[in-house]
């Protein structure tokens, strides 16, 4: 088993992945422009880099495995300008940020065409996934999934991880999970606005502990609304709500497939037109950015 890995951007998942796998005992070598992040890893006992070429560099043949985990706007200029001279066949190519599926399909067909494996892997736990594990959700050959399913499996919390088809389709499920996403958090920032208007002023923290156990509604989500209560200032959060645009993916795919994806879309129009000063005092918006942050480690303003 190949236990070599490089690992191109540490941002709040690719450092959790970087620390992970080196934590495992693999051999971990990570790229990052910013020298911060670099330091962090290497303060963790990673090796990092400021050049690809040096890298690459230090990578053992014949079979490389190349992790992204970039934004998924920079994803194709990275691959043709930045990694492109430096891959050939016989390499392993992993996507594991957020992009969109149809521009997974194409990348495993012209890696394909170059004898490159690649594969698109979706990846959910936000800034837990380095304690408790992420879930991932591969797209990609599956002749090739025996070479990283170990890498899988150690980023994984167990049994929450899996090859769910071809090229395309890890990213296709991931994107379908946060189009899912949207609509729950949606869901749970406007029930708690209900409970906030109400004149029978219900303790939030009090109703939180109690859906929290044995309702329907319990969940992660309803946790993390229990640390909102516990750790942040509502009251004093701006309700502007961020996106990094796979729910309304969701929602154009779920249209050209001729699903009714309304609840998702509304969520959708909620955050866009969140950032209209007038929509920053809604609590339900309040609440679903702290719930972002809670998770995933996104900033909120005051």
């Amino acid at each position: 088993m190949n236990k070599q890995i490089a690992i191109f951007g540490l941002g709040r998942m690719g450092m959790q992945i970087a620390k992970r796998l080196h934590k495992n005992n693999f051999s971990v070598l990570a790229w990052n422009r910013g020298e911060e992040a670099r330091q962090e890893f290497e303060a963790f006992g990673g090796k990092s880099f400021a050049e690809i070429p040096q890298l690459v560099g230090e990578m053992k043949e014949p079979q490389r495995i190349f992790w992204l985990m970039l934004p998924h706007e920079i994803v194709e200029d990275f691959l043709q300008n930045q990694l492109a001279q430096h891959i050939k066949a016989g390499d392993i190519v992993i996507d594991g940020g957020n992009s969109f599926y149809k521009e997974s399909v194409r990348r495993g067909k012209d890696f394909a065409a170059k004898g490159i494996y690649f594969f698109d892997v979706g990846t959910s736990g936000g800034v837990w996934g380095f304690e408790n594990g992420f879930a991932l959700m591969a797209g990609g050959p599956k002749e090739q999934w025996p070479v990283i399913e170990p890498i899988i499996k150690t980023l994984s919390s167990g049994e929450n991880y899996g090859l769910v088809g071809s090229n395309g389709a890890g990213h296709f499920v991931k994107m379908v999970h946060n189009g899912i996403e949207y609509g729950m958090m949606e869901a749970i920032g406007e029930g708690y606005a209900v409970l906030e208007a109400s004149e029978l002023k219900p303790d939030l923290k009090q109703v939180t502990k109690i859906y929290q156990q044995g309702t329907v509604v319990r969940s992660w989500l309803i946790d993390l609304v229990a640390d909102i209560f516990e750790k942040e200032d509502v009251a004093g959060t701006k309700g502007e709500i961020g996106s990094n645009g796979e729910g309304e993916w969701t929602v154009n795919t779920g249209k050209e497939l001729g699903v009714d994806v309304r609840v998702l879309e509304g969520s959708v129009n909620v955050r866009k037109e969140s950032v209209d000063p007038k929509n920053h005092q809604k609590y339900s918006n309040k609440i679903v950015a702290l719930l972002r942050k809670q998770f995933g480690g996104h900033a909120i303003k005051k």
